[in-house]
């Protein structure tokens, strides 16, 4: 990745619902915005039968992953204080400042994300955050400045902004469809 890439439209960020934080970086995740949901399906055998029919056994959950570096030379703290806003996703929710605990069973706070997914913003339950700190990118006081953050988010369906999000896709499929037979009446106009 060229560690110079900036967006040059919407930047890349997340939003913390408990301490109401802004998280956004200049640069883009590397790699891909991965987006997975799985279809459960159930394939039930019967002796003497040629095929095992199948049957709808539900959804898994959609779950959105991506690699964002971090990046900061200029201060003497590093890229400190940005990892420090993703190590709040990975605790117990405390509120801005860690001021308001909220008790021994307290949740991981939940982010409002959409870059790069082509949704509304929802919310998402953050179930991984790990760090890659570079080694070779420590500042003299032993500061990161260049730190790999891996993120999985897992997607909160009973939020009421994903009723929003289902109205969204329905009109959205429409639109696909006109774009789609737009390709063979116009093609490479895409």
């Amino acid at each position: 990745m060229n560690l110079t890439q900036m967006v040059s439209n919407l930047p890349w960020w997340m939003f913390d619902l408990s301490s109401k934080q802004l998280i956004t970086s200049g640069t883009i995740p590397s790699g891909s915005v991965y987006d997975k949901k799985a279809v459960i399906i159930t394939e039930t055998p019967i002796p003497g039968r040629n095929f095992q029919p199948v049957a709808h056994g539900g959804n898994g959950n959609r779950k959105v992953s991506f690699t964002i570096p971090i990046l900061n030379r200029t201060i003497a703290i590093g890229a400190v204080g940005i990892i420090k806003q993703f190590e709040a996703l990975r605790n117990q929710s405390r509120g801005l400042f860690g001021f308001t605990p909220k008790g021994q069973f307290a949740q991981n706070p939940k982010v409002l994300y959409s870059w790069g997914t082509g949704s509304l913003p929802l919310e998402w339950y953050v179930t991984r955050c790990d760090f890659d700190n570079r080694a070779d990118m420590v500042n003299r006081a032993g500061m990161p400045q260049y730190i790999n953050v891996d993120i999985e988010l897992t997607l909160d369906e009973t939020s009421k902004l994903y009723i929003a999000e289902e109205s969204f896709r329905s009109a959205m499929m429409v639109i696909g469809q006109a774009q789609a037979v737009g390709s063979f009446v116009s093609p490479g106009r895409m």
